[in-house]
């Protein structure tokens, strides 16, 4: 039995705006699933693979959630790796410096808080990839603000923001130890622990079930991929990937229907 854990968006999807997986894709997945482990990595949270479950008939045991800081098996929890708790405060002030400023999501294992958006009538840049959702936000950053400082289990901090912005938000959390900051996509930037990524999602499960390396296959496109398309020999980026991706990838491929060309499984 073979263990491909593959990034979501850009990956298995290659249109953002409609989030659809192709045939050729969708026929390999089912393909694959049936004698071998096919596991969703995603830095969004565990809700959101549930639905990609439910939408495609995905046969899915394992999950692996919030940019690896949470995996799932079924509906168990059997790994979570929260932000350090002595972090909390400062984070908590950064916060709310940007309400209003950025959207702002927050996660722990089981479930996300939608604190508040991005507060401009029309986007003050000429350019934004945003989605027009940020602009239109129920502001609840009162009412969920305290998980930041009080949540043991919040493991994921997630921030949707011009990318014009990106240098200004980067810059106040320079002087805070212990987490990772990343940018995701060309409009959002995640904060974690800094020892998580997908890749602890698979390590743990490689040393509980004591997985062969040469079982695992992983994809991906994204900077939040690196560590696993790094590390794992089987290793594919996505040719619309991006630099950092690309530079640890082992082979290169337009569709993940093409690792069938380099990997035997049974079927």
């Amino acid at each position: 039995m073979k263990w491909w854990i593959s990034d979501f968006d850009g990956t298995l999807t290659l249109n953002p705006k409609t989030e659809e997986i192709n045939k050729e894709d969708m026929d390999f997945i089912n393909e694959w699933s049936n004698k071998n482990n096919f596991i969703i990595a995603t830095g969004r949270d565990v809700s959101y693979i549930n639905n990609l479950i439910k939408k495609y008939n995905f046969k899915i045991s394992y999950k692996i959630a919030n940019n690896g800081a949470a995996l799932y098996k079924g509906d168990e929890v059997i790994f979570n790796k929260p932000i350090l708790m002595n972090q909390r405060k400062e984070i908590y002030k950064i916060l709310k410096k940007l309400h209003n400023f950025a959207g702002i999501k927050i996660a722990d294992h089981k479930v996300c808080f939608i604190l508040s958006g991005i507060n401009e009538e029309e986007p003050r840049y000429d350019e934004t990839s945003v989605l027009p959702h940020w602009f239109n936000v129920e502001d609840n950053f009162d009412k969920y603000i305290n998980e930041v400082i009080e949540n043991e289990n919040l493991n994921n901090i997630t921030l949707y923001a011009h990318l014009q912005d990106f240098d200004y938000i980067f810059d106040l959390f320079k002087d805070i130890k212990n987490i990772k900051i990343l940018q995701t996509s060309n409009f959002v930037i995640e904060i974690m622990h800094e020892s998580v990524s997908k890749l602890s999602g698979i390590d743990f499960l490689k040393n509980k079930y004591e997985i062969d390396d040469n079982d695992i296959i992983v994809s991906g496109d994204g900077d939040n991929d690196y560590e696993m398309l790094k590390e794992i020999n089987n290793s594919f980026a996505m040719e619309n990937g991006t630099k950092k991706a690309l530079s640890a990838g082992k082979k290169t491929i337009a569709k993940v229907c093409e690792i069938k060309k380099y990997i035997k499984f049974d079927a």
